[in-house]
């Protein structure tokens, strides 16, 4: 399902700098040799230090493994079996990647951030009725915050031709929402994840925004993206994959960091 409403979220970062302030101690006396602390106190202390990390790290790691998170969720499988999706492998990394195969001749690449994705809200503000009702700038930011993007590209597998997709989710409606379309001669410069690519793809004229399109265009393309299956069952998917698989990044953080620290 496709929301023909556009949004364009914009995010300001702002850093501020501390400066650290530090006073000299005068030593009025030289210090004895009974006042000068051995080196080995110290570095008991630092091993204190790191072993209580590591003890933290232990329980946090006990905790996360409680829970099955191991197998796939049973509805992921699922979706997997019905629609033919299969996902590629990409341990240690934030960006997932689905790929189908169909019988059209054609490749489906799907990718979106898993922790985009898992930082969504997962309730609609303004609910409560106590509330007092958001104002124009807050309502709008508010919905910005409610999208993730995600990447769709097709690629013709007789001449290796492709369009990329860029979208915009919202998880909680299941819908979807076309930033742009950008047409590629040869589909390796659309799939290629070398930093040379990356800065190519950024180069590429990507077309006019998507809403100042022709409206059947713009339909067109929509009911072409539902009927290569970019509708609400995948946007649940990427929910609920990317809460899996963000799960298991983490688990696989907190052991690297427990190794580090014992």
């Amino acid at each position: 399902m496709f929301s023909r409403l556009f949004v364009r979220s914009a995010s300001v970062a702002a850093r501020a700098s501390r400066q650290a302030r530090y006073t000299p101690t005068l030593l009025r006396a030289p210090l004895s040799k009974s006042a000068i602390r051995p080196l080995h106190v110290s570095a008991v202390t630092f091993n204190k230090n790191c072993q209580k990390v590591a003890q933290v790290l232990d329980g946090e790691v006990a905790l996360e493994l409680e829970e099955d998170t191991a197998n796939l969720p049973e509805s992921v499988q699922a979706f997997f079996d019905k629609t033919g999706y299969s996902a590629v492998s990409s341990p240690g990394k934030n960006m997932a990647e689905i790929v189908n195969k169909s019988a059209r001749g054609e490749t489906v690449h799907v990718f979106f951030d898993v922790a985009q994705v898992s930082n969504l809200p997962l309730e609609t503000a303004g609910l409560d009725n106590e509330m007092a009702a958001p104002s124009e700038e807050e309502d709008f930011e508010g919905m910005a915050d409610n999208f993730a993007n995600v990447n769709v590209i097709i690629v013709k597998d007789a001449d290796q031709s492709a369009v990329s997709f860029e979208l915009l989710m919202n998880l909680q409606e299941g819908t979807f929402f076309v930033d742009s379309a950008t047409p590629y001669h040869d589909a390796k410069a659309a799939l290629d994840e070398s930093a040379e690519s990356e800065v190519s793809r950024e180069l590429v004229y990507h077309g006019p925004p998507f809403s100042n399109l022709d409206e059947e265009l713009q339909e067109s393309l929509e009911v072409y993206l539902e009927s290569r299956g970019i509708n609400e069952e995948l946007a649940t998917f990427i929910g609920t994959y990317s809460e899996f698989k963000e799960n298991k990044e983490y688990i696989s953080w907190l052991q690297n960091m427990k190794k580090f620290f014992n």
